[in-house]
């Protein structure tokens, strides 16, 4: 797996001033959020129309539009609930009162399983300076990625956080991670990288 499979510029910032662990999950749960909209609405906006006018006669024209209204009305009420804000920011600190998802040396990975998701997505957070983030190790986060699965995927979940924990671990990609200060090359980086071995 490539980090930059869950990511994309617009779910990065780097060096935020933020100053505590709550501050940091909102962060993460409005660019999540946010993303999440915009996908929906994208692929409401995307959906295949009625056929195209080809000279048809106006009563056939009126009918194909009449068509294409129920169709998008059938697209609303069938489209994937969205997600506001609040709702992941209260899945991912419900996940941290179970216990810390920091995995020391400086990285905090917040997760949820969420049902009205379809696909892996995250958000990347680098701090200006560390959070207290309650780690077994003690130290202060500054890398934080925030995950969201869909409900169902019990097993790729599992794998996903065993993957970046293993990818986390290494002390080189935590240091060039923290020297970013552009969204987009912090991105081109992890696409860069080779997938972390299983």
């Amino acid at each position: 797996m490539v980090l930059s499979d869950l990511l994309e510029p617009g779910r990065i910032r780097c060096r935020l001033g933020v100053q505590s662990k709550k501050r940091t999950l909102q962060t993460l749960a409005e660019l999540l959020g946010e993303s999440l909209r915009a996908d929906s609405a994208e692929s409401v906006g995307n959906a295949p129309d009625a056929a195209q006018d080809d000279g048809a006669d106006d009563s056939e024209a009126a009918t194909r539009k009449v068509r294409k209204s129920l169709k998008n009305d059938a697209r609303s009420e069938d489209a994937p609930e969205t997600l506001s804000d609040m709702q992941i920011l209260d899945a991912l600190i419900s996940r941290e009162r179970l216990g810390s998802t920091g995995l020391g040396h400086g990285v905090g990975l917040p997760h949820s399983r969420m049902s009205s998701i379809q696909r892996p997505i995250a958000a990347f957070v680098t701090l200006e300076s560390g959070v207290d983030y309650e780690s077994a190790d003690g130290e202060p986060v500054d890398l934080v990625l925030g995950l969201l699965v869909p409900e169902d995927c019990n097993d790729e979940h599992l794998k996903i956080l065993a993957q970046l924990a293993r990818r986390f671990s290494d002390s080189s990609l935590r240091d060039s991670l923290r020297s970013f200060t552009d969204p987009e090359r912090l991105y081109q980086h992890l696409a860069s990288l080779e997938p972390a071995a299983h």
